[in-house]
C-alpha cells in the first residue's frame, strides 16, 4: 500500500482509495490500465519516467500510440483531481515523459474490509493474482473462463496457482487438479483429467459426483470403476457404455457442465507442457462448446518447453487466443522491488547493492533465488534472522558457485543440443550476456549469417536466448542483439569449457569487437574490450581498454561504475611485469583516493596515506604533492587545523618540481586550499596571484585548466562571482576532453566543484532563476550517480538562497528532508539525504535556527544558532570561517528583533570585524547595514551614516546585489530620520529598483516571488 496525501493505492487489490477527513476509505473509480500507469510512476517516484520506459513496461511487445498513454495521464488527473498546470501528483515534461511528485508513505494497514492480500511467500505476483480472482468474479456470473499461466521453469507457476487455490478456498468455492507427469504424458490419455476426477470422487461431494459420472458420462466413470462406490458400479454395469474418443470428449465437457451449473468450479491443469494429445483435446473441445457454466480452468506451462516438447500446446493456445476463448498470464522475472522485499532489504546503499546482485545472478526467477541464497546461506557468505537476509561478508568478496541443483537440470538442456548449438552458445557466453552474431561466429569456426541463424531459431522456442535491442555497430552495420535467458545459463555454458580454450575465444572475440568499432569509437566498448583481452590473459591491452573506459565514467561523474572499474584493473595490474607494476598499481590508487574525496567518502584517509608513501617510494614528488593535497581536504572535513601542514608539506614539495608551471600549479593548489579550509589570508592569497602568471603562460594548456578550476574557489569567496562563472565555462571542458590522457587530474573534483560552485555563484549575482535550474540539474546528476554529500551540500545551498529570499517554510521543508528533526518527529532521512559530516550538518543546523527564527520561534532559533558558534569556534571545520558570516548576521538580526539591543551590536560588531579580514564585500557590506540598523535603535545617527555609506560605497564598487537592496532600504531609513527627504526617496527607489531586479530572475510564478516580495515588504 502506497500512501500520498489523501489517496492509497493498493496494488494487491488493484484499487485507489481516497482518505476521508474521519479517517475512513472511499474507493475512486480509475480504469485497469490508467491504474497500472500510475502505479508505475508511485513506484518510481520523484524521476522523470519517459514515454518510451512507460510503454515498454506497460505495454510490451504491443504498438500504442503515445496519446493512449496521455489519455490514461488525463485519466490519472481526473480521478486525482490534479491541475497539469499547477500539478500536486504528475508533472508533465512534454515530449519527454512524466514525473511522480507528491510525497509517498507506506502506511500500516488499519482497515480490514479490504480483499484478501497475496500470501506471504508469493512476491511480485500481486497483478497476476488478481486477474485470477477478476476471472473466478467473470466465472461466477455465467462467463466460463479458460486461462493458460506460463513462464520458464521456476518462475511461480505453481506459487501462484496455490496462492490463489488458498485464496479461494476460504471462500469455499468447490475446486480439483491434476498434473501432467514427465514421461507418461504419451503412454495414458486424460491423465491430469483422471487425476482430477479421482480427487473429485475422494472429496466431501463423492457422490454427487459419481452420480454425474453414471448419468452424464459413463465413459470416464468405467475408466474409474475402481473408486466408485459399490452401488454406483453396479448401476455403471447395466449401463451399455462406449468409450470412443468422440463420445469421450463430449461426455466431459456434459459433465463439467453439471458440475459448474450452480456455483462457481474451478480446474486446475499444470505442467501442461507434458500433457498427452487426448488431454489438449479435451481442453480445445471444451473451449469452442462456449458453455454459459461457472468453470474456470486454469492450465500452467512452461513457455521454453512448447517447441521441444509442446509444439501441439502452442499451437492449441495461438488459436484459442487468436478466437478470444482464453487468455494468458506470462510470468517473467522479480524486479529489484520485489526481490528486496524476497530478503526483506532495508534501504541502505549496501542493502540494494545486495539486492541487485542477487538479482542479476538469478534473473529474478525465484527458484533460482531461493536455490542461491540458501548456497549462500552454506557458505556462510550471507545469513537470514526472521526472514531478513544479509550479506555477512562484503560483496566484492561474495563468490557465486552455481549450485549443483540448477548446474544439474541446466547441463541436462544444453546436452539435449546438437553439437553445433552448443558450440554457439558456448562462444556467446564467452562475450557476455548480450551479444549480436558477428562478434562470437569466429570463436565458434562460423559465419556471422550461419551463427544467426541458429540464435533465431533459439529464440523462437525461447530456450536459452531471446532477442534483445537492434544495435549500430561502429562501421555503420546494423545487427540484432540477443540475450541469455538467465545469468546461470550462461555461467554453466562458461563452466563446461576449459581454460585454454576460454583464453582463445576471449582473443578472438576482442579481435572481432575491435573490428567493429573504428578507434575513435572504441570508447563506447572499452569495458567490453578490457574484459576480453584480460580474460585471454593480453594483461596490458586489458589494462589500456580499462583506463579508457574509467576516464568515461568520470566525464559521466558515475563514482560507483569508476570504482568497479579500478577494481578490476587493480586485478588485472597484478599480472603486470614488475617493472611497471608498482606505478600502475600507483596511479590507480590515485584514481581511487579522488573518488573517494569527490565522494567525502571516509576512505579516502587511509588511500591518501598509502598514496603518499607509495609516491614517496616511488620517488614521484608531483603524485606524493597531490597525495598531500588530497589527505589535507580529507582531513578538513573533521579538523581544519590538521590539515594546514598537509598543504605546507604539498607547497615544500613544488621545489622539487623542474617544470615551472607544474610548480607554480602545486604552490596554488596548496595556497588556495588553505583559504577554502581555514579562511581569507591576504599573503596566501598574493601566493595563488603570482603563481597565476607561470601557471598561465606555461606550455601544458590542461594544467592550466585544472590550476584555473581550483583558482574559482578564490573568486567565489572574494565576490568575483561571474569571473568564477567565466573560468569554469572556460576550463572545464578542456578538463573533460583530456581526462583519458591525464589521468592524474581529479576530473571528478572538478565536475563537484563545478556544479556546486555555479548555483552559489548564480545565488551570489542575485540572477536566482538560473541558480534554481543549476540546482535542479546538479541535483538530477548528484542523485543519478548516488553521491549523498553532495546531494547534502547542494540542498543546503539551496536553503541558503530561500533564506535570502525569505522562504522559510522551504527552508523547513530541506531541513525535514535532511532529518534536522528526526530526534522529534522519528522520521528518518532517505539514504541520500542523511547528513554524515560536521560541515554539513553544520550548515544544516545554520538553516534550522535561521527558519525557526523566520518562522516566529526566536528564543528557538537563537539558542540553536548560539549553540552552533560555540561549536564552530571551539573545533572549526571545511568553510566554517565562510557560514560564520550567516551565523552572525542572522544572529544580529534576530536580535535586534527581540529588542536585545545589546546582544545585536555584540554579533554585529563581529560580522564586521571577520568580514573585514576578507574580500567578500557582499558579507562587509551585509555586516554594516545590520550595524548601521543596530546603531539607528541606539540613537546613534552619525555612526550609522557613516556605516551606511561605507557599505554604499563597496558595493557601488564591486556590486553585491544580495546586498544592495537592503543596504538602499537603510539608506533611506537613515536619510529620513536626519530630515533629507530628497535623498530618503531616491534611496527609496534604488531600493525598490534592486529588488524588482531580483523578483525579475525568478521563473513567473514561482513560490519564491511571493515570498521575497512578502520578505522585503
Amino acid at each position: 500500500m502506497k500512501e500520498f496525501k489523501p489517496f492509497r493505492l493498493d496494488p494487491a487489490n488493484h484499487q485507489l482509495w481516497r482518505t476521508s477527513d474521519e479517517g475512513g476509505l472511499a474507493p475512486v473509480t480509475i480504469t485497469a490500465k490508467a491504474f497500472d500507469v500510475l502505479r508505475y510512476l508511485v513506484e518510481h517516484p520523484g524521476r522523470l519516467v519517459s514515454h518510451e520506459e512507460l510503454l515498454e513496461a506497460l505495454w510490451s511487445g504491443v504498438a500504442v500510440q503515445p496519446e493512449v498513454l496521455k489519455g490514461h495521464v488525463l485519466a490519472i488527473r481526473n480521478a486525482l483531481g490534479d491541475d497539469a498546470q499547477r500539478p500536486r501528483y504528475i508533472e508533465t515534461h512534454r515530449g519527454r515523459g512524466y514525473r511522480f511528485i507528491a510525497d509517498i508513505a507506506t502506511p500500516q494497514k488499519t482497515d480490514n474490509h479490504l480483499s484478501s492480500p497475496a500470501a506471504p511467500s508469493l512476491i511480485g505476483r500481486a497483478a497476476q493474482l488478481n486477474m485470477l480472482r477478476e476471472a473466478l468474479v467473470q466465472t461466477s456470473h455465467g462467463q466460463s473462463k479458460i486461462v493458460f499461466v506460463h513462464g520458464d521453469a521456476g518462475i511461480g507457476k505453481t506459487s501462484l496457482a496455490e496462492a490463489f487455490c488458498s485464496d479461494i478456498a476460504t471462500r469455499h468455492v468447490p475446486l480439483s487438479y491434476g498434473r501432467c507427469i514427465e514421461g507418461f504424458g504419451g503412454a495414458e490419455p486424460f491423465y491430469p483429467i483422471i487425476e482430477a476426477l479421482s480427487r473429485l470422487i475422494k472429496g466431501a461431494n463423492g457422490n454427487k459426483v459419481q452420480d454425474a459420472l453414471i448419468s452424464l458420462a459413463p465413459s470416464w466413470a468405467s475408466q474409474l470403476a475402481g473408486l466408485l462406490s459399490r452401488e454406483h458400479r453396479a448401476l455403471l454395469q447395466k449401463m451399455a457404455h462406449i468409450s470412443a474418443r468422440s463420445r469421450m470428449l463430449g461426455e466431459f465437457c456434459e459433465l463439467l457442465e453439471a458440475l459448474a451449473e450452480d456455483e462457481a468450479f474451478v480446474l486446475l491443469l499444470e505442467d501442461l507442457h507434458w500433457a498427452d494429445f487426448s488431454t489438449l483435446d479435451l481442453i480445445s473441445a471444451f473451449a469452442r462448446r462456449k458453455s454459459a457454466v461457472k468453470l474456470l480452468l486454469i492450465a500452467t506451462y512452461r513457455s521454453d518447453e512448447l517447441a521441444t516438447r509442446g509444439p501441439a500446446l502452442k499451437q492449441l493456445v495461438n488459436e484459442l487466443l487468436l478466437h478470444k476463448l482464453c487468455e494468458s498470464i506470462h510470468l517473467t522475472g522479480l524486479d529489484q522491488h520485489d526481490v528486496a522485499e524476497y530478503v526483506q532489504a532495508d534501504d541502505s546503499e549496501e542493502s540494494r547493492s545486495f539486492v541487485q546482485l542477487l538479482l542479476h545472478q538469478s534473473s529474478g526467477n525465484p527458484l533460482f533465488l531461493s536455490t542461491i541464497l540458501d548456497h549462500l546461506k552454506g557458505t556462510r557468505s550471507i545469513s537470514a534472522d526472521r526472514g531478513r537476509w544479509k550479506n555477512d561478508v562484503p560483496l566484492s568478496q561474495i563468490r557465486f558457485e552455481i549450485p549443483q541443483t540448477i548446474s544439474h537440470v541446466i547441463e541436462a538442456k544444453i546436452a539435449s543440443l546438437d553439437d553445433e548449438t552448443q558450440r554457439i552458445l558456448e562462444a556467446a557466453s564467452a562475450v557476455g550476456e548480450v551479444f549480436n552474431p558477428i562478434v562470437p561466429a569466429t570463436a565458434a569456426g562460423l559465419s556471422a549469417r550461419r551463427f544467426e541463424e541458429v540464435c533465431e531459431a533459439l529464440c523462437r522456442t525461447r530456450s536459452f536466448i531471446h532477442r534483445h535491442d537492434m544495435d549500430t555497430l561502429g562501421s555503420g552495420e546494423v545487427v540484432r542483439l540477443y540475450r541469455f535467458n538467465h545469468a546461470l545459463l550462461r555461467e554453466v555454458l562458461l563452466n563446461r569449457q576449459g581454460p585454454l580454450r576460454l583464453a582463445q575465444s576471449h582473443a578472438l572475440i576482442g579481435k572481432e569487437l575491435e573490428k567493429s568499432y573504428p578507434s575513435e569509437l572504441r570508447a563506447h566498448a572499452a569495458f567490453e574490450l578490457a574484459e576480453q583481452f584480460s580474460n585471454a590473459h593480453e594483461w596490458s591491452k586489458g589494462l589500456n581498454y580499462l583506463k579508457i573506459a574509467l576516464q568515461t565514467a568520470k566525464r559521466r561523474y558515475a563514482h560507483q561504475d569508476a570504482l568497479a572499474i579500478l577494481d578490476k584493473a587493480d586485478e588485472i595490474a597484478r599480472h603486470l611485469p614488475e617493472a611497471e607494476r608498482e606505478s600502475t598499481l600507483a596511479v590507480l590508487l590515485e584514481d581511487r583516493a579522488s573518488i573517494y574525496a569527490t565522494n567525502h567518502d571516509p576512505r579516502a584517509l587511509q588511500v591518501f596515506n598509502e598514496l603518499v608513501q607509495r609516491s614517496e617510494q616511488l620517488r614521484r614528488p608531483d603524485m606524493q604533492a597531490r597525495a598531500q593535497l588530497g589527505l589535507a581536504f580529507t582531513l578538513s572535513w573533521g579538523d581544519a587545523a590538521a590539515s594546514v601542514a598537509h598543504l605546507e608539506n604539498a607547497a615544500r614539495l613544488s621545489d622539487a618540481q623542474r617544470e615551472p608551471q607544474l610548480k607554480a600549479r602545486i604552490r596554488l593548489s596548496s595556497a588556495a586550499w588553505r583559504l577554502w579550509i581555514s579562511g581569507w589570508d591576504a599573503e596566501l592569497a598574493k601566493i595563488c596571484d603570482e603563481n597565476l602568471i607561470p601557471l598561465r603562460n606555461g606550455p601544458d594548456r590542461q594544467i592550466t585548466a585544472w590550476g584555473l578550476i581550483e583558482y574559482c574557489m578564490i573568486c567565489l569567496i572574494s565576490s568575483r562571482y561571474r569571473e568564477c562563472l567565466e573560468t569554469v565555462d572556460a576550463n572545464l571542458d578542456i578538463l573533460i576532453r583530456h581526462a583519458a590522457d591525464r589521468p592524474e587530474f581529479n576530473i571528478f573534483r572538478a565536475i563537484w566543484m563545478a556544479h556546486l560552485g555555479r548555483p552559489w555563484a548564480y545565488t551570489m549575482l542575485g540572477e536566482w532563476g538560473q541558480a534554481l535550474k543549476e540546482f535542479d540539474a546538479s541535483e538530477a546528476l548528484f542523485v543519478g550517480n548516488a553521491n549523498r554529500y553532495s546531494i547534502c551540500t547542494l540542498e543546503t545551498l539551496r536553503g541558503f538562497l530561500y533564506l535570502m529570499a525569505g522562504d522559510f517554510q522551504a527552508i523547513k521543508d530541506i531541513c525535514i528532508k535532511l532529518g534536522f528533526y528526526q530526534d522529534k518527529t522519528g522520521h528518518q532521512p532517505a539514504a541520500l539525504y542523511t547528513l554524515v559530516l560536521p560541515n554539513e550538518i553544520r550548515h544544516c543546523t545554520l538553516l534550522g535556527g535561521a527558519m525557526e527564527i523566520g518562522l516566529g520561534n526566536l528564543d528557538a532559533g537563537i539558542d540553536i544558532l548560539k549553540r552552533l558558534e560555540h561549536d564552530m569556534l571551539e573545533h572549526p571545520v571545511l568553510t566554517d570561517w565562510y557560514w560564520l558570516f550567516v551565523l552572525e548576521w542572522t544572529l544580529a538580526n534576530a536580535l535586534l528583533q527581540a529588542g536585545d539591543i545589546g546582544q545585536a551590536r555584540l554579533h554585529a560588531d563581529r560580522m564586521v570585524e571577520r568580514s573585514d579580514r576578507t574580500m567578500e564585500v557582499t558579507w562587509r557590506a551585509m555586516a554594516r547595514e545590520v550595524r548601521c540598523r543596530v546603531a539607528i535603535e541606539e540613537g546613534h545617527l552619525t555612526l550609522a551614516a557613516r556605516l551606511i555609506n561605507d557599505a554604499l560605497r563597496m558595493t557601488d564598487v564591486m556590486g553585491a546585489p544580495l546586498a544592495d537592496w537592503r543596504i538602499h532600504r537603510t539608506a533611506a531609513q537613515v536619510h529620513r530620520l536626519q530630515g533629507d527627504s530628497e535623498n530618503a526617496a531616491m534611496h527609496e527607489q534604488l531600493f525598490g529598483r534592486k529588488a524588482q531586479r531580483l523578483l525579475d530572475s525568478l521563473p513567473s510564478g514561482h513560490r519564491l516571488q511571493q515570498s521575497f516580495a512578502r520578505f522585503m515588504g
